[in-house]
């Protein structure tokens, strides 16, 4: 008898909680919403650190970013920095202590145009992947200082021609930059 008492007033308690998110998401319009780019600060990780899907070591890991990595923060949760990608990646938490706040010029250079096409250098050691974001599978590993030939970009990323002939693969942007010529 208790058990059906309970379950009722727990059925009771979600329906009235649903009805009152229904109000009050409907009266909200999308101009309300903040603009999570105009948020976004620039930070640079002390670490290699562990991008999870949620604040917590409990979360999956979505990806491992590297020392001196620029991100974008947008929020916290407790001691962990909600971090975006405006590369088309998926967002995640890494821990506070991991990234300290960067500043603007940083981020300016990183982002500037540059040259897509030809003979890229490999900044770090680097993994190739199947498509232009970390959701794809790695299909090889690419040492640093190896020279690549970038044929495109998508999304921040170098989409790289194989000299076997096998299907190309894809390398993040910042990880590469224009290889000199009289090396």
């Amino acid at each position: 008898m208790f058990r059906t008492k309970k379950i009722f007033f727990c059925a009771l308690m979600l329906s009235l909680i649903s009805v009152a998110c229904k109000s009050k998401t409907s009266d909200i319009e999308s101009n309300d919403l903040p603009d999570l780019s105009k948020q976004s600060r620039p930070y640079v990780t002390l670490e290699s650190t562990t991008l999870r899907a949620g604040p917590g070591d409990q979360f999956r890991s979505i990806a491992k970013i590297p020392l001196k990595s620029r991100v974008h923060v947008v929020g916290r949760d407790g001691e962990w920095l909600l971090v975006v990608s405006k590369k088309g990646n998926p967002p995640g938490f890494i821990r506070l202590g991991s990234a300290e706040p960067g500043d603007g010029r940083e981020l300016q250079e990183f982002e500037e145009p540059r040259a897509v096409e030809g003979r890229f250098e490999t900044l770090a050691d680097t993994q190739l992947r199947s498509g232009p974001g970390l959701h794809y599978p790695v299909v090889t590993k690419i040492a640093k200082g190896t020279k690549v030939n970038v044929v495109d970009e998508a999304k921040g990323w170098l989409k790289v021609e194989s000299k076997q002939g096998r299907d190309p693969g894809y390398i993040e942007a910042r990880l590469a930059r224009p290889a000199n010529n009289g090396r």
